[in-house]
């Protein structure tokens, strides 16, 4: 691991990648939204949308991979934390608990 990727500020189990690619977060009530995952690692996802979403909610989220004879990656979330961004959007991190 290059010196770089240890020097990161908030100290995490796993680094995270940065991506922009379209995502759907399906709650476990139903509703669907479209997002944008903005970040990824093994272990969870950052996503960015207009409005909150309630924490400690659970849901599938598809992360499109932009085609081609790649799969998107599906799995089973929770959220657990949502925070306004100066923008006024919202960046909502998800845990992966389980991929499909």
């Amino acid at each position: 691991m290059s010196g770089l990727a240890r020097s990161y500020h908030e100290k995490r189990d796993f680094i995270r990648m940065q991506v922009s690619a379209p995502a759907t977060l399906t709650l476990s009530n139903g509703n669907h939204y479209r997002l944008t995952c903005i970040d990824l690692s093994s272990s969870g996802a950052q996503l960015l949308h207009s409005e909150a979403l309630p924490e400690e909610t659970t849901g599938r989220l598809v992360i499109s991979s932009g085609g081609g004879t790649t799969a998107p990656l599906e799995a089973d979330v929770s959220i657990c934390r949502v925070q306004q961004d100066d923008a006024g959007d919202f960046r909502i991190g998800v845990n992966i608990e389980r991929f499909l």
